[in-house]
């Protein structure tokens, strides 16, 4: 199994791409339609988002391989590509050839299927391409020393808070719709249902970001090596993060996201 995000230089296009927003899936259709000798080895590109690797990598791409080999007596190999949604979505637009998408936005997705390189109905599979969910969250320090318990807190000034790039990076502007969802809802102090009284939040909130990294996965990590107060992040970041051994803990905001 191969993982790198140097898979750029292609010189052809492929003719479709399968969708998964998490995978199996569309990984199944997609050995079954990929051309090889009969019972010789598959190799797949997945082209994913930053957040969910290692579910990929340890969990979900394993299990795929030992049901496949039972199931067809083949091999199947992947080489997984990972970065922010909306670049991995650039990216194969502009020619990185994966068999597979698996990226966090439907926009993102929308964008390869306006290519051409999306011909099937993605969403007509169950729960719509969509088998996972988490929540967005605020990451804090141990103990909580900056005492962070909603998203007005963020807004205080003198506080370092970290959340991805909304350029590249499509947990970002989950981030952003979870911000900005809440003071529209009445639970950020702004007035409830005016957007320019949201917008204003928001900003504030923004006024006290100090990186903004490429992808989720980015952010988390400078986050782990003692960058920040505070990280705008999906739950399961942590949760991963707290299985490896960081210390830091987690807030959920009176009103957040699911996603």
């Amino acid at each position: 199994m191969q993982s790198t995000n140097e898979f750029q230089n292609t010189r052809g296009r492929r003719t479709g791409i399968f969708v998964a927003i998490l995978i199996l899936p569309a990984l199944v259709a997609a050995c079954g339609g990929t051309s090889g000798p009969a019972g010789g080895k598959v190799t797949l590109v997945l082209g994913g988002y930053t957040t969910p690797r290692e579910a990929y990598g340890k969990g979900i791409i394993p299990a795929f391989q030992k049901h496949w080999k039972e199931k067809t007596g083949r091999e199947v190999e992947f080489q997984e590509s990972y970065q922010g949604s909306g670049a991995q979505s650039r990216a194969i637009v502009g020619g990185f050839e994966a068999d597979i998408a698996a990226l966090s936005l439907e926009g993102d997705i929308d964008k390869i299927v306006e290519e051409g390189l999306i011909t099937h109905d993605w969403k007509s599979r169950q729960n719509r391409g969509i088998v996972s969910t988490s929540v967005v969250v605020i990451a804090v320090r141990r103990g909580n020393p900056k005492g962070i318990r909603d998203w007005p807190d963020l807004a205080k000034p003198g506080l370092n808070v970290l959340t991805p790039d909304p350029k590249t990076s499509g947990g970002a502007q989950w981030n952003i719709n979870a911000v900005y969802g809440a003071a529209l809802r009445g639970f950020a102090g702004v007035p409830k249902d005016d957007p320019a009284a949201a917008k204003q939040f928001l900003q504030s909130v923004f006024r006290n970001v100090s990186i903004m990294d490429k992808g989720a996965r980015e952010s988390i990590t400078n986050y782990e090596k003692g960058v920040g107060d505070a990280a705008v992040t999906y739950e399961n970041e942590v949760l991963v993060g707290q299985q490896a051994g960081q210390k830091y803990e987690y807030v959920i905001p009176r009103s957040t996201i699911l996603i």
